[in-house]
C-alpha cells in the first residue's frame, strides 16, 4: 500500500559485470579476470621503466644537441647569389663547404691560415677537396667586412681577406677564383683540434695505408710544418689537417661515442669552442658532413691543392713573398668539378708518365745534389739569388746585404710564408750548379728542388743560420746540403703517401 507522500522509486539498472541481464542465468556471467602474476607484473614495471628511461636519454640527447648547436659562434659569411658564382643551375644539388683552419702550429700572420674547399655532390657519393694556399694571390672583389662596412676589391692573398676583410670577403675571394657557391663556412680554431681528439681516446689517420693511432697529445706536432720548406704552399699542412678533422668528426658519429653519453658530451662541447660556422649552418650540417666524408674513400673522394705557377714572388711594392696561381689550370680544375663533380681527367701524355709500361722507361729516383767531392764551378759574380727571411727574425736585409758583399748578385728580397727549421737553397731544375754555390756559401743550408721557382735561385734563412762562408770556384761544397732521406721519409708517411 503506497505511502503518502512517499514516491515509489524506479526499478535500479543492473550493473555491468555484476549483475546477470533479464533472462540470463549465473552460469552465463563472465568469469571474473584472473589477478595479474608476480611475473607479469615485473614484466610490466620493467617495461614502463625502459619506455621512462629510453624518454629521459632521448631527451638528453636532444638537450645536448641544442646546447651545443646554440653555443657555436656565427658569423655572416654566405654571398649564395655573387655574381662571381658561375652556372648556379649546376650547383643547385651540390654542397660546398669553406672549411678553415686557423692557428696553424708553428705558423703566425698569413701562413697560419688553411682555406680547403670540399665539394660534396647531392647524392653524398663523391667529394672534392681542395687545398687553397694561404699566400695565393687572388682578386677579392667588393665585400662587407666583419664590422659590416663595404670593402673596395682588391688583389691580396687569400689569408688577408680574411684577417683584414673577415669571412664574408674571403668567401667572396674564393668564390671570385672557383666560380663555385660556397654553402658553408666552417672556421676551426686548430689550437682547440687536440683537445676534441683526446675527448674520443685518439684517432685513427690514414687508415686505408696501415697508419697510426693519434692521441690528443701528437696533433699539434702532427700538423707543424715540415723542416725541409717543401710545403710552401701549405697543401701538405692542409691534408694532414683535413685528415684529421675528418677522423674525428668520423669517429664521433661511431656507435662506441653515441653509446657513451660522457665521450660524447666532452667531445660535443670542445668541438663548441673549435667552430665558428656561418649563420645557416647546423651542428646537424657538420655532423652530416662529417659522415660523408668519413665513408668516402678511394677514388670517391679526391684530393689536390690549388694549380700554382710560382712560389717566392715578391710583388713590387711588398716585402711579403706570396704564391702566384696557375690561371688556366685552376679554371680546368674548377671548371671539372662544377660540371662533374670530380678532378679534370689526366691529360694522356700524364698518365703515360704516371704509369710507365716499360720498368727502364720508369723516371729514375732522384739523385743526390751533392755527391761526395763536389766543389763549387759558378762563381758568386754569376749567381742572382733571391733572398727570404723563413727566421721571423726579420734578417732578410743583413743576409742579402752579406751576399752582395760576397760578390753575389741579390735579386727578390722578402718575407718567406712557409716558417722553415733550416736555412733551405730552392732551386729550378736547370740551376742546380748556381744552387750549389749559395748552399756553399751558407753552411748548413739544404738544397731543395722545385720546379716552382723557374730557373730562379731562392735562399730561404731559417733561425739556426749563423753566417756566410768566403766562396770561389772550387770550393768544396758540404755534403750536409744534400736532403736527408729520412726526413722526406717521414713527411710523405704523415701526409699518407
Amino acid at each position: 500500500m503506497p505511502v503518502p507522500g512517499v514516491r515509489r522509486s524506479l526499478p535500479v539498472p543492473p550493473i555491468p559485470g555484476r549483475d546477470v541481464p533479464a533472462g540470463a542465468t549465473v552460469a552465463d556471467r563472465p568469469a571474473p579476470r584472473p589477478p595479474a602474476g608476480p611475473v607479469r607484473r615485473r614484466l610490466t614495471r620493467v617495461a614502463l621503466a625502459l619506455v621512462a628511461l629510453l624518454g629521459l636519454v632521448t631527451a638528453f640527447y636532444v638537450g645536448l644537441y641544442f646546447y651545443v648547436d646554440r653555443g657555436i659562434d656565427r658569423v655572416d659569411a654566405l654571398v649564395t647569389d655573387g655574381p662571381e658564382v658561375l652556372a648556379p643551375q649546376l650547383q643547385e644539388t651540390s654542397s660546398t663547404y669553406l672549411v678553415v683552419g686557423t692557428g696553424v702550429p708553428g705558423r703566425s700572420g698569413l701562413p697560419a691560415v688553411s682555406p680547403v674547399i670540399a665539394h660534396v655532390s647531392g647524392d653524398g657519393e663523391q667529394a672534392v677537396l681542395v687545398s687553397l694556399p694561404p699566400t695565393a694571390l687572388t682578386d677579392t672583389p667588393v665585400c662587407r667586412t666583419a664590422d659590416g662596412d663595404l670593402r673596395q676589391p682588391v688583389t691580396e692573398p687569400f689569408a688577408a681577406a680574411l684577417l683584414d676583410g673577415g669571412p664574408s670577403c674571403l668567401v667572396r675571394s674564393v668564390q671570385q677564383l672557383t666560380g663555385l657557391r660556397v654553402d658553408h663556412y666552417v672556421a676551426v680554431d686548430l689550437a682547440r683540434l687536440p683537445a676534441m681528439v683526446e675527448a674520443l681516446g685518439g684517432v685513427p689517420v690514414c687508415p686505408g695505408t696501415g697508419g697510426v693511432q693519434l692521441a690528443g697529445a701528437e696533433v699539434t706536432g702532427y700538423l707543424q710544418p715540415t723542416t725541409t720548406a717543401t710545403d710552401v704552399t701549405g697543401a701538405a699542412a692542409a691534408e694532414r689537417e683535413q685528415r684529421v678533422l675528418i677522423s674525428a668528426l668520423d669517429s664521433a658519429l661511431a656507435g662506441s661515442t653515441l653509446a657513451d653519453p660522457l665521450t660524447l658530451t666532452r667531445f660535443l662541447s670542445r668541438a663548441g669552442d673549435a667552430f665558428t660556422v656561418d649563420a645557416g649552418t647546423t651542428l646537424g650540417d657538420l655532423r652530416s658532413f662529417g659522415a660523408t666524408l668519413g665513408e668516402l674513400s678511394g677514388s670517391a673522394m679526391e684530393r689536390t691543392g690549388l694549380p700554382v705557377a710560382e712560389v717566392g714572388h715578391v710583388p713590387n711594392g711588398s716585402d711579403q713573398a706570396v704564391v702566384v696561381v696557375d690561371a688556366t689550370a685552376t679554371r680546368q680544375l674548377f671548371d671539372s668539378v662544377i660540371d662533374a663533380g670530380r678532378l679534370p681527367a689526366p691529360a694522356v701524355e700524364d698518365v703515360a708518365e704516371a704509369a710507365p709500361t716499360d720498368p727502364a722507361l720508369a723516371e729514375p729516383a732522384p739523385t743526390d745534389p751533392v755527391p761526395e767531392g763536389t766543389t763549387v764551378s759558378v762563381a758568386p759574380a754569376g749567381v742572382t739569388v733571391d733572398v727570404l727571411d723563413g727566421s721571423g727574425a726579420g734578417r732578410t736585409g743583413e743576409v742579402a746585404d752579406g751576399l752582395a758583399a760576397a760578390g753575389f748578385r741579390v735579386g727578390a728580397r722578402g718575407i718567406e710564408p712557409a716558417t722553415v727549421q733550416r736555412t733551405v737553397v730552392r732551386y729550378g731544375p736547370a740551376a742546380l750548379e748556381p744552387a750549389r754555390t749559395v748552399a756553399a756559401a751558407v753552411p748548413g743550408a739544404v738544397l731543395v728542388e722545385t720546379d716552382l721557382v723557374g730557373s730562379a735561385v731562392q735562399l730561404v734563412v731559417g733561425p739556426e743560420f749563423t753566417g756566410l762562408a768566403p766562396v770561389d770556384i772550387g770550393t768544396p761544397v758540404p755534403t750536409t746540403a744534400a736532403p736527408d732521406p729520412a726526413v722526406a721519409e717521414a713527411e710523405a708517411a704523415s701526409s699518407c703517401s
